[in-house]
């Protein structure tokens, strides 16, 4: 296979490549950092009768005060809301407002102290019921933190009703969303997976149909199954990844997640179930091998080395040693073999990744083109969400029939295929 064509076999790890560079939100936003001041929400400009008012925000109660600058607060992280005076009635439950917007949700306020000043303490957690608001806020991060402004809300009956606030330098600061180290571990983690499973479709037969054992690892050609199955096993493995250290949660993956999962498995299982129960040229091609001797690769390479041995001793013989002769017919034997070899396994060597899983004998098929396509549109959509929301997309039944059914019809059209 000349360097042409091993280019083109790894087209498609090139691509993953690509797809986990943008699904990291990855190095190049780790050094971005988001002025404070930046498009910030004006505070609400109602107070309460009483009085109150935020006059801190803190992370722990042990640190400084966090007013308009970055912190290490983030997702499931704790924010001491630091107000002025007692708050007057014990019994009295607080919400918390972002960006003058109430995270519903939360567990209650925690009535505690910071510094010997009257604070509440709140748990930031990611529900169903605030998950619209996460998504916005987090989604699409341009840098590792993102600037809010804190309220509170004074719940009386079904809805807050009394806001407390605070001057804009003491209510506002820095959320973190990613920290380098984050991004580090992720990215690390991520490649270390890539090249087990892509990396090794170079020399080994990871992605690859093993037609022919009498060919090089590196010389069989690219199976459709096994790379689409590699492809959403990578795509979604990183996603978890990376959602993992962003949110620190394990609780990420979505029904629809193990699904394509599940699909591409079925289909790379019942694509080499095709190859193994029907009779192809590959067959015959493989038995006329074994009749010379040549049953694995292995036994390719020990014929080479026998030729390459008998020469030598061939060079250093005199011209008139009677050896000669003996050695030239064996030399010639094992040429022979190899020159019948060469013919038997022509049809099938790797002609690259994508011609590889798109076509058959005949050339470019469709049922071929479509599962390559279709893969490649959700796996897009799929980047796109997980970067935009923080989260696995929620694929409805249609798509994930979609592919089930593209699927379907390679595996069916696949057992009347004849192998090139």
């Amino acid at each position: 296979m000349n360097k042409e064509s091993t280019r083109r076999s790894f087209g498609m790890s090139r691509l993953v490549w690509g797809a986990v560079a943008v699904l990291g939100v990855t190095a190049s936003l780790a050094l971005a950092q988001s002025p404070l001041a930046a498009g910030n929400p004006a505070p609400p400009a109602a107070a309460t009768a009483d009085g109150l008012q935020i006059v801190s925000l803190a992370e722990s109660a042990d640190t400084g005060s966090i007013n308009g600058k970055s912190s290490h607060i983030r997702l499931n992280g704790k924010l001491w809301v630091v107000l002025n005076h007692p708050l007057p009635d014990g019994a009295t439950k607080y919400v918390l407002f972002l960006n003058d917007e109430e995270i519903k949700g939360l567990d209650p306020a925690v009535v505690t102290s910071y510094r010997s000043q009257p604070a509440l303490l709140f748990t930031l957690k990611r529900n169903s019921l605030n998950d619209a608001f996460w998504r916005d806020l987090l989604g699409s991060p341009r840098s590792d933190h993102v600037n809010v402004l804190v309220s509170l809300g004074r719940q009386s009956g079904a809805a807050p009703s009394d806001r407390i606030v605070g001057a804009p330098d003491s209510a506002r600061f820095g959320l973190e969303v990613f920290t380098n180290l984050d991004l580090a571990l992720a990215t690390g983690t991520i490649v270390l997976v890539l090249v087990l499973v892509w990396g090794h479709a170079r020399s080994r037969t990871t992605l690859r149909d093993n037609l022919l054992p009498q060919l090089a690892p590196s010389l069989q050609p690219f199976s459709l199954g096994r790379s689409q199955m590699a492809f959403w096993f990578t795509l979604i493995f990183a996603a978890f990844v990376v959602l993992f250290f962003l949110l620190q949660d394990t609780n990420v993956l979505t029904s629809q997640a193990l699904l394509l999962m599940g699909i591409s498995g079925v289909t790379a299982a019942a694509s080499v179930a095709v190859d193994v129960a029907k009779t192809s040229p590959a067959d015959v091609a493989n038995c006329a091998l074994q009749a010379l001797g040549l049953n694995t690769y292995e036994d390719v390479q020990r014929v080479q080395q026998e030729i390459v041995v008998r020469r030598q001793q061939l060079a250093a013989l005199p011209p008139d040693s009677p050896q000669r002769t003996q050695l030239q017919i064996e030399i010639n034997d094992r040429t022979s073999i190899l020159r019948t070899y060469d013919e038997k396994t022509r049809s099938f060597l790797s002609q690259g990744w994508f011609k590889d899983v798109t076509t058959d004998i005949n050339g470019p098929t469709v049922h071929r083109l479509q599962v390559v396509f279709w893969t490649g549109a959700l796996g897009a959509i799929f980047l796109y969400s997980v970067y935009r929301n923080l989260a696995m997309p929620e694929f409805n039944g249609t798509l994930l029939a979609l592919m089930g059914i593209s699927s379907a019809g390679y595996v069916g059209f696949k057992i009347q295929e004849v192998n090139n």
